[in-house]
Formats: C-alpha cells, sequence, structure tokens
C-alpha cells in the first residue's frame, strides 16, 4: 500500500477555506496564519495532482468541480476521524464498553470468579469477557488483539508482551491430613525425597517444580503424574504421595471427600509471579489500570476445613 498523499491537517485547513470562503476567515478560524493555509493547501493540490480552490484577489476562495468532489469525501474522513478519537478517548479514560480478559487455565477458579462478580459489580457499565486458555494460545490472542489482557505466570511473558505483577505466590506442600508431617510448621523437601511426588504436569507449574528442586540439587521421587489441579490434590488427600503446589484453594476437603494439609517450605526458594500481560507498547487503560489495582488488593479467602 502506497503512502497517503495528504494529511488531516492538510484536509481540515482545506474544509475551513471551503466553509468560510476566504483565507483570512479560515485562517481566524483555525488559529493559524492565512499563509500556513495556503502552503497546506497547495501541497494538497500538489500531492492530489489538482486544482481544488480558485483564488481571486478581492473576490475570497471558490471550489473547482474537483474540490468539490474532494471536499465532500474529506469532511467524511474528518467526520470519521472525530468518532475515532472519541470512542478511544472513551476507551482509555472510562470504564464503559467491553473488556477482553483471557486468563491462564489453572489460575482461573482463583481469580475470575471474583473479577466476575466482585469488579463486573463495581463498574456495571464495563462488560468482561473471560476466555480461559493455555498460555501459547493467550499469547497468540493478545498479539491478534483478540485480547486486551491476559492473567499469566511471568515465565510465559514473551518481549513482546508488557507484565504487570499481580501476586507472588510462595510455593508449598500439601500432604493428606494423617501424614506424619501434617502438623508441621514448615517442611525441607530433603525430608521427602524418598515419598513419591504427585506432579501437576501442567507448564509452568511442572518446570516451577523442577526448578524448585534443581536449585536445592535435590532430585525427587516421581509417584503419579496429572493434569489436573484437583486431581492432585484427591490423591495426595488418599496418601498417594505429596504435591508442591503455588495456589490456595479456600478449603482443605478434596472433590472425594478427604482433607489435605498445606505445609510451608523451610528452604529458600523463588516465588511464583502472576500478573496481567498485554502487547509490548500498549497503553494502560482506565479498564486496564482499574482491574490491576482490583486484582492487586483482593485475596482469597483464607482455607477452611
Amino acid at each position: 500500500m502506497s503512502d497517503i498523499p495528504f494529511t488531516f491537517r492538510q484536509l481540515e485547513y482545506f474544509s475551513a477555506i471551503a466553509a468560510e470562503g476566504s483565507l483570512s476567515a479560515a485562517a481566524r478560524r483555525c488559529h493559524v496564519s492565512a499563509s500556513a493555509l495556503a502552503l497546506a493547501v497547495d501541497e494538497l493540490e500538489r500531492h492530489m495532482s489538482l486544482q481544488l480552490v480558485v483564488r481571486r484577489k478581492g473576490h475570497g476562495v471558490t471550489l473547482t468541480p474537483a474540490g468539490s468532489r474532494v471536499l465532500s469525501l474529506a469532511r467524511g474522513l474528518l467526520t470519521d476521524a472525530e468518532t475515532l478519537a472519541a470512542d478511544a478517548w472513551q476507551a482509555s479514560t472510562t470504564l464503559t464498553g467491553r473488556f477482553r480478559l483471557g486468563c491462564f487455565s489453572t489460575l482461573a477458579p482463583f481469580f475470575l470468579p471474583a473479577v466476575v462478580q466482585e469488579f463486573q459489580a463495581s463498574h456495571p457499565q464495563l462488560e468482561i469477557d473471560c476466555v480461559e486458555a493455555s498460555a501459547p494460545e493467550l499469547h497468540e490472542m493478545l498479539l491478534q488483539g483478540r485480547l486486551d489482557a491476559a492473567l499469566l505466570y511471568s515465565v510465559d511473558v514473551s518481549a513482546q508482551l508488557d507484565f504487570d505483577v499481580v501476586r507472588e505466590h510462595r510455593p508449598h506442600v500439601v500432604v493428606g491430613e494423617d501424614h506424619p508431617f501434617a502438623g508441621r510448621g514448615e517442611v525441607h523437601l530433603g525430608e521427602l525425597l524418598t515419598e513419591p511426588l504427585v506432579v501437576l504436569d501442567v507448564q509452568p507449574t511442572r518446570q516451577n517444580t523442577r526448578n524448585i528442586f534443581a536449585a536445592l540439587d535435590l532430585a525427587p521421587t516421581i509417584g503419579h503424574v496429572t493434569t489436573s489441579f484437583e486431581l492432585a490434590r484427591c490423591l495426595v488427600g488418599r496418601g498417594a504421595g505429596y504435591a508442591i503446589l503455588f495456589q490456595h484453594p479456600a478449603t482443605d476437603l478434596t472433590y472425594d471427600g478427604h482433607v489435605v494439609r498445606t505445609i510451608p517450605i523451610a528452604d529458600d526458594v523463588p516465588p511464583t509471579i502472576t500478573g496481567l500481560a498485554r502487547p509490548a507498547g500498549s497503553p494502560r487503560t482506565a479498564r486496564y489500570r482499574a482491574l490491576h489495582e482490583f486484582l492487586r488488593g483482593w485475596r482469597e479467602p483464607a482455607p477452611v476445613g
């Protein structure tokens, strides 16, 4: 596609000259000099290879037939540009309209209910559309403009995205209520090496778990592997091993009626970070800022069991 051979400012000046009928009157309307307007119209005519106006000293300016046709199209473009600017201003400064939020699948149960209910209730004129997907799918949807933002782990954010931290999550050990360590205030991972590890095989959880053991120069005994967060808890609740998880459900009761206990890790392990991602360089609109502030301030209910 070739470069557009005119600017909106040139069209604005041309429209003002046509409306006022003289360079001096149009100059006062546009708050510029008459010579600046004349130069703008000269440039517009040169780039379009058309004569748009006829200037008669003492008799003002009249349009040529070509100028009349261009004026009609120019005013349509200017109106559309004003509408676009108004819509963009509203989207960036007001909490109305549609906001498309993506969320990594394992994070969705912990964040989206509060967004849909509490955040939506606080901003009734803002329509939230939520999409659950894998990290690569969310990445593509952001770059394609199909999402305004996405909740992701920081390790899944590429250089093509900007990232605003929402929360740090300390990994913890989960054991069954009958486990010898169930009443402990903390546990070193080295104490669990002979027991089977129930691995949550969802990225980045599995990689984060692997990194934790590698940082401590430990090799766990792999037991069961599952892609289901709740199945991992169910297996642990039945005594099939222990798990390392990053999210805290509001209850210690598993789907199948068993109880699990959460134990902080005594070792120095790095936290996992979640946050809002958006295309690199895109603005933090009022809607984005409001959602980020809500997520930063919101906390999950304390676990009960």
